[in-house]
């Protein structure tokens, strides 16, 4: 396993991809999980895609990017002309040398406000999924969707497990899945058979009328358990790229709304419980002062603690790593073919 960061995570920074390689390399990161592919390339230009691939390579750092949204009823435009694009991209990718791609099904609301119900867009998507099925196993290439507050790990298994494991994996957002009360350590154990890609976060859960508030923070610094969540993973995938995506923001969840809880229909009382034991601890460790105080923290612009919180999260990460054993050695990562 190698710690890098979400280039989402340092956005403010305004940097191409050349000199965000030297911000990485100065401050000790391992790679990087860029976002949509013509942010690289506007034209997708192959030298260019290639170059920067290139770069990656001779920095011995890893380097992943992303593709569009695969939920056909949350694209804008023509449908036909955004599957066009999507092949265009992964077809660009692979040619540069890039296989593992990052992509998403929403942004959260579609679960709760979209007009087709939310299993229907998951068929759809599943079916949008597998009529890529050509173009990915052409170039050796696979998408893996993100819990992105909109969909849960038990449905991405099935869904992989349906359209194929060879063309679609997930890329786990360690503190995500709190979006939808799913217990960060067995999130991760039934994802892992199938994460290729990680978004990297940690975050603190608090007690709202209607549910919970979560926070994110660095990891080490919120309510996750790391030392059980990265051995369950690395069982599967043991040079999995842990790239860092740091932001605040306050995010509220109604988990005690009957409307939100049978939009939910795989959560257990078991899990549902032990999300709500992670909410009192928290609650716990603000009251002793263990934690700052979620409200004065958020005050705080992102931009003021980006490095720090950085840091923290890139040393707490490798600590654990080199403790348990399962840091991978720069250069072992290779960009094959998903297996």
């Amino acid at each position: 396993m190698r710690v890098g960061v979400d280039t989402f995570t340092i956005r403010e920074l305004k940097l191409d991809p050349f000199a965000t390689f030297d911000y990485l390399v100065k401050r000790g990161f391992d790679g990087a999980q860029f976002g949509g592919l013509r942010s690289l390339s506007k034209e997708l230009d192959a030298a260019m895609l290639r170059e920067v691939h290139s770069e990656a390579d001779r920095r011995g750092l890893y380097c992943h990017v992303s593709v569009p949204c695969c939920n056909p009823h949350i694209v804008a435009g023509d449908l036909a002309e955004h599957i066009a694009e999507l092949t265009k991209q992964i077809e660009a990718a692979a040619e540069a040398g890039w296989h593992e791609f990052h992509s998403t099904l929403g942004n959260g609301t579609e679960r709760y406000e979209h007009p087709v119900r939310w299993t229907q867009q998951l068929a759809d998507s599943a079916d949008f999924v597998r009529n890529l099925g050509p173009v990915l196993r052409q170039n050796g290439s696979r998408i893996n969707l993100e819990t992105h507050g909109d969909v849960t790990t038990f449905e991405l298994v099935r869904l992989i497990e349906d359209v194929g494991p060879d063309i679609a994996g997930i890329c786990l957002d360690t503190a995500n899945v709190l979006c939808h009360a799913e217990d960060p350590v067995l999130a991760a154990r039934r994802a892992a058979p199938y994460t290729h890609l990680t978004h990297t976060k940690d975050g603190i859960i608090y007690f709202s009328r209607q549910g919970y508030v979560r926070q994110g923070r660095p990891p080490g610094q919120g309510c996750l358990y790391w030392s059980q969540i990265l051995p369950a993973l690395a069982e599967f995938s043991p040079d999995l790229p842990l790239s860092i995506e740091d932001h605040k923001w306050l995010f509220e969840f109604n988990v005690f709304e009957k409307r939100w809880l049978a939009l939910h229909p795989d959560l257990t009382l078991e899990e549902f419980a032990r999300v709500m034991r992670l909410a009192h601890l928290c609650e716990e460790r603000i009251a002793c002062g263990e934690l700052e105080n979620p409200d004065r923290y958020e005050a705080i612009p992102y931009a003021e603690q980006m490095e720090e919180r950085l840091a923290f999260g890139r040393d707490f990460l490798n600590a654990l790593l080199v403790a348990r054993g399962l840091k991978t050695k720069k250069g072992a990562e290779q960009s094959s073919a998903p297996s």
